[in-house]
Parts: structure tokens; C-alpha cells; sequence
């Protein structure tokens, strides 16, 4: 049987347009069948960092907000949480800077941050990992992420969203300790099989390309997506952008172990958007490395690489990417953080916390050479 996604037009984040395409999506796929009368329901928006709306970093409030109201009007009892990027955001800060307070007094709803509310540890083969409580003790989850390009992982969408389940310092450790984009994919993968949403409901209205997660550029997209199959809404996210689906670690996983439907298996209800051919994705293609033998690898990164470096004229010398950086290859600078490349393992968990934006890929003259060659 196809998994079904149903697709809306959607060009403004005007909260009755939202809503309407919103109710029609979740009205199309039978969203919320599974869902009763009183049941305790978990929004999981992306809140990667404190960053306002327009900035297209988190999903927008708009998107939170139409589909409270929407479980509010079944008599849900709803809650939002996540769990940002740092365990060192002030979250009073994001949940202001990000609308999610404003959305939690007007609907009288609570706001979670699941550094605080506890985990549970499960166990995945010899791994183990921290899954905020709120995620396994709640009747229905709804997934709200944002459409956005990722420096390590292509795509950062549906299944990646619910990486937010796991809290605190472990997300950065799980970067230190898997910085091969499949290894860290594939901890996604095993995350999002034991946070698995019953709905996913995806901003793209306004989406992120080039080098996101926070540091790309802002994308009118003008859609709204929404499926239980959270797999299939990536694989074809990925599709309508102009990329391979199977070139995405984590659809290549998730597919693989059967977590949801590939190409070839999915079925499109409603306003089924025009395919993008000039969309812009990271130009980090480090993950080409793991196509060579680990020798070889080795040999060609002393003289192929490209690897975080700083802007001294955005740094605010914050000390954040200090602080989350799981390698321990910042420290402080007199102007800006150093680097100790012999530490650094490329996770860019820097590049992705920085709030203003003061990182960029610093690439060889021969990765310089081989990315304008393939693109002849």
C-alpha cells in the first residue's frame, strides 16, 4: 500500500491561510483518526536556536498555531516542546524570540523544554539514548519541521526533526562520536524509530537552501505538507527539490529498514507542487569521502578538505560554538575562537549554533578544483 502525502498551496504565513491549508491536508490523509476526545498531544516544532520567524532557522509560529487549534478543536490536550540545538540556550529567550510563547498564552497551552522534564534510556543494540519523557508519555505526537538544507546531512526535514527528542549534551556527543555523515545518519534513523510521530505536518512556506541549517539563505517554497509516513514525506521533499532521494543518508536508512515508503511508493493528494531544478544545496560534499577506502580517505583529506572556519568580522566571540562543540576544537581567541583542526571532526555543529552566522566552509585549492570540475 503507497503511503499517502497530501500537498497544499501555501505562500503566506497569514494564520487563517495556514490554517485552511493545514486543515485540508490533515482532512485528505485522515490525520488524526487514532486521535480521541481528551488525549494528551505533543507539537515538535524545529527550534534549532533563538532566532525570529523571518530568519527561516525554526518552523514558523504560524504553522504551531493553526494546528493547536486544530487538536484544540478535538478537545486535545495539546503541549509544545524540543529540545534546542545548545544545552546552553536560555530558553525563556527562544520561546519568545521564537513566538512559541505568545502561541502558549493565547491558547493557554503548556511549553516543554525537554532538558527539564526528564528521559528514558533506551537501548539500541550497543547504543543508548535519552528520550525526553514527554515524547513517550504523550497519546499522539505531531511533527512540525521546516524544510531546510543541512551542511552534514543534506536535508534536514521530517525524519531529523525528531532528533529533538533526544535532550541535553548528548545530540553534540552523538556528532563527536559518528562524524561520518552515514554514522550520524543512521543514529537519526534509530532516534526517529523510538520518537516515531503519528503525524507530520511540514512548513514549507518559506524553506532554507544552500548552507543550513541556520546559516543558509531563506527559500520561498509556497507549500504545506503533511503524512503518517514521515520517511516518505523526506524521500519526496527531496525529489521535488531536484535530488536523488537515496543521495539523502538518512532516507536511505530509514527506507532500507523499512521505516517507510520509498520512490515508486508513495501517492500524492491534493495541490502536488511543480519540481524545483535551481535549488541551491550545501556545498559541503564531505560526504563523498565515504565512498573511498578509509586508507585512501585519509590520504586525499590531507590535501581534499573543506572545514568550518570564522568570519572575524560577524563573531561576536559569544563563546556558544565553544561551549557545544563535542571535539573540544575551539577555544577562546582574542577576537574570535580558535581552531585546533587536528581535534576537529567536521561535525559543524558550530556552524549550526552560531546566532550570528560568523561561519563559513574553508576549502582546499584541490576541493575547489573537483567541485568546479563536477559541475561542467
Amino acid at each position: 500500500m503507497k503511503s499517502l502525502i497530501s500537498a497544499a498551496k501555501c505562500t503566506s504565513y497569514k494564520l487563517p491561510k495556514v490554517q485552511k491549508a493545514i486543515r485540508e491536508c490533515v482532512n485528505k490523509i485522515n490525520g488524526l483518526k487514532d486521535l480521541e476526545k481528551g488525549d494528551l498531544v505533543l507539537l515538535k516544532p524545529n527550534l534549532l536556536m533563538s532566532s525570529a520567524p523571518q530568519e527561516g532557522i525554526t518552523t514558523h509560529p504560524s504553522i504551531v498555531e493553526a494546528t493547536a487549534k486544530i487538536l484544540l478543536e478535538k478537545d486535545a490536550k495539546v503541549m509544545i516542546g524540543d529540545s534546542p540545538g545548545s544545552p546552553y540556550t536560555n530558553i525563556e529567550n527562544l520561546w519568545e524570540k521564537t513566538g512559541m510563547k505568545t502561541i502558549a498564552e493565547k491558547l493557554d497551552i503548556k511549553l516543554l523544554n525537554f532538558e527539564s522534564t526528564g528521559s528514558y534510556i533506551k537501548k539500541v543494540g550497543s547504543e543508548e539514548y535519552p528520550i525526553a519523557k514527554p515524547i513517550l508519555e504523550c497519546d499522539f505526537i505531531v511533527n512540525l519541521p521546516k524544510i531546510k538544507t543541512h551542511n552534514l546531512t543534506i536535508l534536514t526535514c521530517a525524519v531529523k526533526n525528531m532528533y529533538g527528542a533526544i535532550p541535553g549534551a548528548r545530540k553534540t556527543d552523538y556528532h563527536r562520536r559518528y562524524p561520518k555523515p552515514s554514522e550520524f545518519s543512521e543514529r537519526i534513523v534509530e532516534i526517529y524509530k523510538l520518537a516515531k510521530p503519528d503525524l507530520t505536518i511540514v512548513d514549507g512556506v518559506i524553506g532554507m537552501e544552500g548552507n543550513g541549517p541556520s546559516g543558509g539563505d531563506t527559500r520561498k517554497l509556497g507549500m504545506i505538507l503533511a503524512s503518517e509516513d514521515a520517511v516518505a514525506l523526506d524521500v519526496y521533499i527531496s525529489h521535488i527539490l531536484g535530488m536523488d532521494p537515496y543521495m539523502i543518508p538518512s532516507n536511505r536508512i530509514a527506507i532500507e529498514r523499512g521505516l517507510g515508503s520509498g520512490p515508486g511508493n508513495i501517492k500524492i493528494i491534493g495541490d502536488e507542487p511543480q519540481l524545483i531544478d535551481d535549488f541551491r544545496w550545501p556545498s559541503n560534499i564531505y560526504h563523498a569521502l565515504e565512498f573511498f577506502p578509509s586508507k585512501l580517505a585519509r590520504i586525499l583529506l590531507r590535501f581534499w578538505w573543506s572545514r568550518p572556519a570564522i568570519d572575524d568580522r560577524c563573531c561576536e566571540n559569544c563563546g556558544i560554538c565553544i561551549e557545544a562543540c563535542p571535539a573540544g576544537a575551539l577555544s577562546e581567541g582574542p577576537s574570535s575562537p580558535r581552531f585546533d583542526y587536528g581535534k576537529c571532526v567536521n561535525c559543524l555543529c558550530c556552524m549550526e549554533l552560531c546566532p550570528h552566522h560568523a561561519f563559513y566552509h574553508e576549502k582546499s585549492f584541490l576541493y575547489k578544483l573537483t567541485s568546479r570540475l563536477s559541475k561542467k
